[in-house]
């Protein structure tokens, strides 16, 4: 049994919701739990499972413009609040935020790996 991971990547944006399908589809094979932040710039992908880093790969090949892998690790435990094999989608970063405030741990992790604070700041 593989390792879950947890992976967050940027884009430039999403609005292809035929790539946004692929991405969807990956998320339910791979078992992952995915959210998405689509529509204007910038795209955030964050997803968790034993099957991330084959979803991720499926991603990279999607080839986004300006994609950029910010972190990924191996896990312990899930923290995303989305159901294993399902997408979340929404459509601004102050939802995205919102949404992933709800527990403190997750957010944290978000804003250091996005590069809004420093790790030890807050």
């Amino acid at each position: 049994m593989a390792l879950p991971h947890r992976v967050l990547i940027k884009t430039h944006h999403m609005t292809s919701r035929t790539k946004i399908q692929t991405i969807t589809k990956a998320a339910k094979r791979l078992s992952c739990s995915v959210l998405l932040k689509i529509g204007d710039p910038p795209g955030i992908m964050l997803a968790e499972g034993e099957g991330a880093l084959e979803w991720m790969e499926t991603v990279r090949r999607l080839r986004y413009k300006d994609y950029q892998l910010l972190k990924k690790e191996a896990i312990k435990e899930y923290r995303l609040d989305v159901p294993i094999g399902s997408v979340k989608e929404l459509t601004s970063m102050k939802d995205l935020g919102a949404f992933l405030s709800r527990d403190d741990q997750i957010y944290r992790w978000w804003r250091v790996n996005m590069g809004y604070v420093k790790d030890g700041e807050e």
